[in-house]
Parts: C-alpha cells; structure tokens; sequence
C-alpha cells in the first residue's frame, strides 16, 4: 500500500473544505457580520465528498483493483442485473486469462473460486466492482505462483489505458510489459472490457490503489476503437519460423491460441495469432498438435513469444 491512500487523499481534500468553513465563520465573528447561508456551498461540497468520494476511496484502498463503469445504463438507485453480470463476468474473465499468461502458457494450474472478483458496492451514478486477491494464509492449498499471477494481471490491466492515445497504443508499453506474449493479451482484455456503443457505458475506469496520486485515464469506446486495431496487427518484429505443439486454450472472438509443450523451444509455450481461414473449426484442433508457420516476436531473453501465423496445420491426435 502506498504511504498516501485514497482516503488520505479524500480526507486532505476535507480538511480544505473545513478551513474555508472556519476562516468564513472566524471572518463573520470578527466583522459581526452574519454569514447567511454563505457557508452552505462548503457544507455541500463536504456532503458530497463523504457521500461520493469517501465510500469510493475506501474500496480502493480495500481492494487490489476496482473497475468503475459510468454510463446511461447505469443509474444511482437502480442499475440493470444483466449489466452487473456483464461487468462482473467481462472482469473476471479477463483477470484470469492474463493471470494465465503471466503465470506462463505451459501452467495447467486450475483456476482457484476463491480468486474470483466479488461485487464489493454500488457507488452513486456508477457501478464499482472491487477485487481483492487473498493471501495464501488461509488458503494452503493454493499456488503462491498462482496468486502472484494474479495480483500481477490486475496491476497490468489497470495501466493499459494510460498508453491509449488518439489513434495508436504508445510504445513505451514495451517497457511497462516486456513480454509479447502476455502485452498481447493484456491489450486483448482491455479491449474487451471496454465500453461499446451498446452497452450505454460511457467509461470505465480501473484505479490502482498503489497509486493514488496518479489521475485514472478511463477506458472509453474511442479505447475500444484504438486497442482492436492495436490486436489486429500485434507482431512487429518480423522473425519468421515454424512451431510444433498443442492447442491447449482458445480464444474465439480474438483468434487466439495458446500453443503449449512448443517443441521448437525446449517444451515452453507461444501465443498466436491463427489464420482467418481456420475460423468455425477450433473447437475441432484443441488439445491437438498442431504446426503453425508465420512471423514472431521474441522474449528480450530470446524466446520466440508471440506468433502471427499464416499457416495452421493439425498434424496429431487429441491429447487431452
């Protein structure tokens, strides 16, 4: 926890408030003057900030991330269930898919309940999911790279939106998240969990309770816009090769594999990029082995990391 906390920051903002009440009231006194209801506008500001920002600022400090959607679907007194089920299902998908990626492609390790985000409030005009990843305490039987993992994947799903910029991702991302492999799906969930013109959500920002005195950028459907054309072409260093391993993750919507057991790199593992043509048959090649060709992206250590193929070919029986 940073030594300055949200609510540190609320209660500074408070304490300004409360001054200007004082100096005020001590002016009044001394002129003999009656204040009239001049203070009034103070004591709002005062209201709204316990009413608003105080609830807010103690779940962020309380959580490991918390996802904030704004929006005309969203109301202060009564916000659709299906929305909250969206929000709350989109979450926690994607925290666990690039916990995954995180924790290494070639990890089987089954994904723990107690790891899911929980509904922690609903703020005034806005829906708040929280997040807290629990210790191992009380959790013996859970991975600790697991949870590493995980605590690592809400701390870079939360930094993506500081990189959109009007019409590219910057490239200093690079630097922020060195692996293409897990950059690669890191912007994927971003992309997913940003606002679309349907959903009526107009925002969501992700906080970081580490650092509270950075201003959160939200993620918008102008984001949407920038970070589906930043996946749709996500390999830039142009390594061409061929790779050898098995399907053992998919994702549908963002033409993904997960190619495991890679025998070309020692039995680790390579995200890629399958060809268009291979669409309405995936369900068909996972857990098979499978030998991809295209270009690649490479670890800073070397390691071939993220694939863009041209070519996919089932060349094994499935091996689940």
């Amino acid at each position: 926890m940073a030594e300055s906390s949200w609510v540190d920051l609320v209660e500074k903002k408070a304490a300004v408030i409360l001054d200007q009440i004082a100096s005020m009231r001590s002016l009044s006194l001394r002129n003999e003057v009656s204040l009239d209801g001049a203070d009034r506008p103070y004591f709002d500001l005062l209201h709204q900030l316990y009413r608003e920002e105080f609830p807010l600022a103690q779940l962020i400090d309380s959580s490991d991330l918390v996802a904030r959607f704004e929006g005309a679907s969203i109301s202060e007194r009564s916000t659709p269930a299906k929305i909250v089920t969206s929000a709350m299902s989109g979450l926690r998908d994607q925290v666990r898919i690039v916990a995954k990626a995180i924790a290494g492609l070639n990890s089987d390790v089954p994904w723990p309940d107690s790891l899911d985000p929980l509904l922690t409030g609903v703020a005034r005009g806005s829906l708040v999911i929280g997040i807290s990843i629990p210790s191992t305490r009380g959790h013996p039987a859970l991975p600790d790279p697991v949870l590493e993992s995980v605590k690592e994947a809400v701390g870079r799903v939360s930094v993506v939106s500081r990189y959109v910029r009007a019409n590219r991702i910057d490239e200093s991302i690079e630097q922020e998240i060195s692996d293409p492999a897990v950059r690669d799906t890191v912007l994927v969930a971003a992309s997913k969990l940003a606002p679309t013109p349907q959903s009526r959500v107009d925002k969501l920002i992700l906080f970081e309770p580490d650092v509270p005195d950075k201003e959160a950028v939200p993620l918008t459907t102008e984001s949407r816009k920038v970070l589906r054309k930043a996946v749709a072409q996500p390999v830039k260093v142009r390594n061409s090769a061929t790779f050898t391993g098995t399907v053992r993750a998919i994702d549908l919507d963002a033409r993904r594999l997960e190619i495991r057991h890679v025998k070309e790199i020692d039995g680790g593992s390579i995200r890629c990029i399958y060809p268009k043509a291979r669409i309405g048959s995936e369900r068909e090649i996972l857990d098979r082995e499978v030998r991809v060709h295209g270009n690649y992206e490479q670890h800073v250590d070397g390691t071939p990391r993220l694939m863009e193929a041209d070519k996919l070919d089932v060349i094994g029986r499935d091996t689940g």
